[in-house]
């Protein structure tokens, strides 16, 4: 791995950029140039090009960036103006329909309905061996499970905190939900479900999590803003309704706002 690859943050550059983040780390590197400079012109030349080139790979040179500068933001009178954005955290699932999903899922035993939807045990001691065993595996074995996992051609790769399973679209997985959903596609195969079909149903099994696929810690249902830093970039939405692990504050799963109501 390079040097680069150690400060990309793709979650927060190109697509992803956070413009609140930008915005705040070019205002502040600004002002340490103009200090700077009074001493030293090129020690100021020097702290302009290592925080220039920080902000464009790494999307902020500030610490903590992602987590303050959206609280910040959100306290002016005016917007950035920025579009909506997907989250970094994406999942391996296909576009499989929910009905075939769930269809697929009682024939194979998967699911049972007793008045509410339970996991059968067979799979669910299935499922969570084979996430105990990805934990134990490095970021860079874990996200080759991912794209081997995949029910597409893909590639891997390991940039900063995110896994990167490159096929058709670039899937930016966090290592959480690289365990839980790799574990839940073989595992869902190996109950004779198919490959589609079950990268399909992996991001609404992540509901059932009962504990963390990262860290094994114990999860809960939360607001946003009691875990994962309260905010991530310009996915601001503190008040949102998720699944997170108690001992890692991993994000596991987000409950749509028209479920939770």
């Amino acid at each position: 791995m390079s040097i680069l690859d150690t400060i990309r943050r793709p979650e927060y550059t190109g697509e992803n950029r956070c413009n609140q983040c930008t915005i705040a780390n070019s205002v502040i590197l600004a002002s340490i140039i103009v200090v700077v400079s009074r001493r030293s012109k090129r020690l100021a030349l020097l702290s302009a090009s290592i925080g220039a080139a920080l902000i464009w790979f790494r999307g902020y040179f500030v610490p903590y960036t992602p987590a303050f500068a959206p609280k910040i933001a959100a306290t002016l009178p005016f917007s950035f103006d920025h579009e909506e954005q997907t989250e970094p955290s994406d999942s391996i699932g296909g576009d499989t329909t929910p009905d075939a999903v769930l269809d697929a899922l009682f024939e194979a035993g998967v699911l049972t309905d007793d008045g509410q939807l339970y996991l059968s045990e067979t799979f669910e001691r299935t499922w969570y061996d084979r996430m105990q065993s990805l934990r134990t595996k490095s970021d860079e074995s874990v996200a080759a499970a991912a794209a081997a996992a995949a029910p597409f051609e893909a590639e891997s790769g390991v940039y900063g905190n995110r896994l990167l399973v490159a096929g058709p679209h670039d899937l930016w997985l966090s290592r959480s939900v690289a365990i839980a959903e790799t574990a839940a596609i073989n595992a869902l195969v190996e109950s004779g479900v198919d490959r589609r079909t079950a990268a399909g149903a992996v991001r609404p099994l992540r509901m059932f999590l009962e504990t963390c696929p990262a860290c094994g810690g114990p999860v809960s249902e939360t607001m946003y803003r009691n875990c994962c830093g309260g905010t991530r970039g310009v996915y601001d939405r503190p008040e949102r309704t998720v699944l997170a692990c108690e001992a890692c504050d991993a994000l596991l799963f987000e409950f749509d706002d028209k479920n939770t109501e």
